[in-house]
C-alpha cells in the first residue's frame, strides 16, 4: 500500500506529465507513451542513489510501461515494476531505510519528478551517444 506521500507525489509528477503530453497536439497517446519510455529509461539506469535498486537486476528487468489507453479524461500509460512480484518491487520503493548500494528507495516517483520536457540525462545521453556512433560510422 503507498503511502500518502508516495500519492501526492505521483499526482504532482502526473499532472506536469499531463501537461506537457498536452503541448503534443493530437498525437498525446503516443506521445504518452514516449514520455513513458523516458521516464523507465532514467529509473532503469540504476547508479548509486538513482534509480530502480539493483541486487541481482531482476527488479529492474519487470519495468515496463503499458498503454495507451483510452481513460475516461483522455489517453493514460502506466508504469510499473514488479509483475507477479509487486509487492516486493513496492516493499523496494516505501521503505525509506533501507541502505541500496545501487538505486534508490521511491524510485519510480523520483523518475517522475526527474522528467523534464526534452527528455532526461538518460535518454539525452542515449541520443548523444547515438549519434556519435552514427557519426563514427559515416566517417565524419
Amino acid at each position: 500500500m503507498a503511502s500518502n506521500a508516495t500519492n501526492r507525489s505521483f499526482q504532482a509528477a502526473a499532472i506536469r506529465v499531463a501537461a506537457a503530453a498536452r503541448l503534443l497536439d493530437g498525437v498525446v497517446g503516443s506521445g504518452l507513451r514516449l514520455i513513458g519510455e523516458e521516464i523507465l529509461t532514467d529509473v532503469k539506469a540504476s547508479r548509486p542513489g538513482h534509480g530502480v535498486p539493483v541486487d541481482t537486476g531482476i527488479l529492474r528487468a519487470t519495468g515496463r510501461v503499458d498503454g495507451p489507453v483510452q481513460g475516461p479524461v483522455g489517453p493514460r500509460v502506466t508504469l510499473s515494476f514488479g509483475g507477479a512480484a509487486a509487492p516486493y518491487a513496492l516493499v523496494q520503493h516505501e521503505v525509506l531505510k533501507f541502505k541500496h548500494t545501487v538505486g534508490e528507495a521511491r524510485y519510480l516517483v523520483r523518475g517522475l519528478q526527474r522528467w523534464r520536457p526534452g527528455g532526461s540525462a538518460a535518454v539525452n545521453a542515449i541520443a548523444l551517444n547515438a549519434k556519435l556512433a552514427i557519426t563514427k560510422a559515416r566517417g565524419t
